[in-house]
């Protein structure tokens, strides 16, 4: 996700992440989000993260993202729908052609919402963090 050369940009203190596995296509392995949330890799829209497969491969990375990630247990397209919430309304985010959405903000919000036992990732800054 990264190059060597950005660490030289980002200070030490910004070098943080925390991560969260969930099997998203039902083939038994845990696909891993990568949550970046200090002040380098968030603006004003949100943050940056990347999700990875199980053999550490980038699957996607999303830009300008809010957390907590609400995830449903129905798929589309043999994965698992996403949704991410703006302000009272929901963004629902399906994985086509190999790859989820990967700028939430260009996606109208919707009247659907997620089921009422989704799971919820990145819900608050309980999560442990890792740094590099």
């Amino acid at each position: 996700y990264l190059k060597p050369e950005d660490l030289k940009t980002i200070a030490p203190a910004e070098r943080k992440f925390n991560i969260s596995e969930i099997d998203l296509n039902n083939d038994g392995k845990k696909e891993i989000f990568i949550n970046f949330f200090t002040p380098y890799f968030c603006g004003s829209g949100g943050c940056s993260l990347a999700l990875l497969d199980s053999d550490l491969k980038l699957i996607n990375r999303f830009t300008v993202t809010r957390t907590p990630i609400t995830i449903d247990s129905k798929t589309e397209n043999g994965w698992k729908v996403l949704w991410i919430q703006d302000g009272n309304a929901w963004k629902k985010l399906i994985h086509t052609n190999g790859k989820y959405p990967s700028n939430p903000s260009l996606i109208k919000v919707t009247k659907e919402t997620p089921e009422t036992n989704s799971i919820k990732i990145f819900e608050s800054n309980t999560s442990k963090a890792y740094s590099f």
